[in-house]
């Protein structure tokens, strides 16, 4: 299985082979562009915060939305990375876990 394969089974996406009906969704188009216009806005406002002077203050709710912003852009590129080099089908638990009575870990 090769990995746009093994992605194609992760998300759940059936065969290409079979008839779709109705339309088919350019997830990764769709999702191209969003990255665009998110790497732009970030560059904008970067270009924007350069112009205000060292001491300039923020609201807390708007730094939230760039913490946030930078959180789940990471988790997304951290995911899709471990994803595409991932060689194995199995995921890696370790003995400790594995024979693990209380998998809850609280007791």
């Amino acid at each position: 299985m090769n990995e746009i394969q093994r992605l194609q089974q992760l998300a759940g996406i059936v065969n290409e082979t079979e008839t779709e009906v109705g339309h088919k969704d350019d997830e990764k188009g769709m999702l191209s562009a969003d990255l665009y216009h998110i790497g732009k806005s970030a560059v904008d406002l970067h270009k924007m915060l350069k112009q205000l002077p060292e001491d300039a203050d923020f609201p807390h709710w708007w730094q939230a939305k760039i913490v946030k912003a930078k959180d789940y852009i990471q988790g997304a590129k951290d995911y899709l990375d471990a994803e595409l080099n991932n060689n194995s089908d199995d995921i890696a638990v370790s003995p400790d876990v594995a024979n693990n009575e209380d998998p809850s870990g609280v007791s």
